[in-house]
């Protein structure tokens, strides 16, 4: 590959909760640096916050740690959205810029869509049922920890 063909690669240090809020923020951040404008439907943050802060599915999206596996399959699948956890890290690889602000504003508008939104929180948000096989491992640890020291 010729440096004319590499993708871009964008990368945030993996924070303590990985939000909703953060992946957006991380998204537009993106967006701005590679087009030079922000999602007008989405910028500043703020505008937008109140559509997920209104009811519980949505404020646990934006605030609650989002399942990073999920995330990278559902959106390079549905959006086109390369999003890579190597920790530290987490990485943003773009290959196609065109279908990568395709895909970003796809996704904005599937999270604003009232009829789309709550099936895309429940695939992201962090639950038992799509934590990876590590994180299930170590909930069981702190849950058997939790209950010995419960019963001493």
């Amino acid at each position: 590959m010729n440096n004319i063909n590499k993708p871009l690669v964008h990368k945030i240090k993996q924070p303590g909760t990985f939000s909703g809020k953060i992946l957006l923020g991380f998204l537009q951040s993106v967006f701005k640096e590679i087009t030079g404008n922000y999602i007008p439907s989405a910028y500043p943050l703020s505008i937008i916050e109140p559509y997920f802060t209104s009811d519980e599915q949505g404020e646990s999206f934006w605030s609650n740690p989002l399942a990073i596996n999920v995330l990278e399959i559902r959106l390079k699948d549905n959006y086109n959205i390369h999003l890579i956890q190597k920790s530290p890290y987490i990485l943003l690889v773009i290959e196609d810029i065109d279908s990568f602000k395709t895909g970003v504003i796809n996704l904005f508008n599937d999270l604003l869509d009232p009829d789309k939104k709550y099936l895309i929180y429940r695939d992201f948000i962090k639950t038992y049922r799509n934590m990876s096989p590590i994180e299930k491992i170590e909930f069981f640890k702190k849950k058997t920890v939790k209950e010995i020291g419960a019963k001493k």
